[in-house]
């Protein structure tokens, strides 16, 4: 039987989704650091194209997984106790990242609020799909050669910068572009902890012996972290029937991710992203257990179900390109 949108969910039925676990949110963070420092040891043991190659492949996608961890964070469900939310957040997840976690917050509950509207900041990053499939080529070009990374990293400069930070994290200047007042004290309460972070992160190879190996955080941070970014992104909101309205049964989407998936571009259950704006404060680790019970409601169930949900992202890159069928 179709679910009953029309209807709230059943607050006893979902509370049980809702427990946050300080133990659950440790183990997802240390499964993150543990692969980004088995990446530097790789390098370290054997420099050379191969052992390269693999880090930054891996490297985008754990720098993906902090990001959605800071997510988690910005949403205080990572842990149970709250501190453990703002300091961890900002220290482990965020500050490596280059991000300022209260300013994330900040520009990501717009997001929640706003979604498939023209107020939500995130409205850049899939408005336009589908496109061509030239244009999906430069786009992941752009990402893969380190253009996208340089001006995302240029816009977060000029964000930190800038008294007026109402844009956040959306990368695109509006009509007040030339108009920011820039100032080096602001940007540098606003970023210090980032450079401290990635400071330590530079320390630690040059304590190991290999401080040029530290190199591998940016360079991956500007290429294939981009590359898994913009297509995470896509596949949040974009080619849905109602990328443009308000409604997240038509402008969400969820996608069941492959373990190589999960690996890159769908790190930490970010792949379950209607259940996540369905009810924001369910726990990433709680999210597979929450789909498999909005299956089991039927939630899933009606002319509209493939819009919501797709196995896998090769089908969502098609999408992006209008040929799925």
């Amino acid at each position: 039987m179709p679910f009953d949108w029309s209807q709230p969910l059943p607050r006893e039925q979902i509370r049980p989704f809702l427990a946050k676990s300080d133990l659950a949110g440790l183990r997802m963070l240390a499964f993150n650091w543990s692969l980004i420092a088995a990446c530097f040891a790789l390098v370290m043991w054997r420099t050379n194209p191969l052992t390269v190659a693999v880090a930054l492949l891996v490297l985008g996608g754990r720098q993906l997984g902090l990001g959605i961890l800071m997510h988690e964070t910005a949403h205080r469900s990572l842990f149970k106790t709250a501190a453990l939310n703002e300091s961890i957040g900002q220290w482990l997840c965020a500050a490596p990242m280059f991000v300022e976690l209260g300013i994330y917050r900040r520009y990501h509950f717009t997001h929640h609020q706003q979604a498939g509207t023209t107020d939500d900041p995130d409205l850049p990053n899939y408005e336009n799909y589908p496109v061509s499939r030239a244009s999906l080529r430069r786009k992941l070009l752009r990402d893969l050669t380190g253009r996208s990374g340089l001006r995302a990293f240029a816009a977060l400069m000029v964000l930190y910068a800038s008294a007026d930070q109402r844009s956040g994290y959306s990368y695109r200047d509006g009509e007040t572009a030339g108009k920011r007042v820039l100032s080096a004290r602001t940007l540098l309460r606003n970023s210090w902890r980032c450079a401290v972070a990635n400071g330590l992160m530079l320390a630690a190879c040059a304590a190991a012996g290999h401080a040029w190996d530290y190199l591998l955080w940016p360079a991956a941070w500007l290429t294939t972290y981009m590359l898994y970014s913009r297509i995470r992104n896509a596949a949040e909101h974009g080619a849905l029937p109602g990328t443009r309205e308000p409604d997240i049964r038509r402008n969400t989407r969820t996608v069941l991710a492959s373990w190589w998936e999960r690996l890159t571009v769908a790190p930490n259950y970010v792949n379950y992203h209607f259940e996540h704006h369905l009810v924001p404060t369910v726990p990433a680790w709680q999210l597979p257990r929450f789909h498999r019970w909005l299956r089991a409601q039927g939630a899933y169930d009606g002319a509209d179900r493939h819009a919501a949900l797709e196995r896998g992202y090769a089908q969502v890159l098609r999408r992006m390109v209008g040929e799925a069928r």
